[in-house]
């Protein structure tokens, strides 16, 4: 079964021990644009996702993670 968006992303945000707010910080979002995405409301950017993917680089997570979910953006 494929994961949604905000599947990955709340499973990545944990992977990484961090809270909403920190995981917004970090990719320069709202707490409520990342809890919007969470929950299926919205999907995010492809600037957001590579966002996303730069700060799973960054924190040491493998594109592994990202694959299938359109969050292994190309450069």
């Amino acid at each position: 079964m494929e994961e949604n968006p905000g599947n990955l992303i709340r499973g990545l945000r944990q992977k990484l021990g961090m809270t909403q707010e920190e995981f917004a910080h970090e990719i320069a979002v709202t707490v409520s644009t990342v809890n919007r995405w969470e929950n299926a409301h919205a999907e995010p950017s492809k600037l957001a996702w590579k966002a996303i993917q730069n700060l799973a680089h960054k924190r040491g997570v493998t594109d592994d993670v990202l694959r299938g979910s359109g969050m292994a953006v190309e450069n």
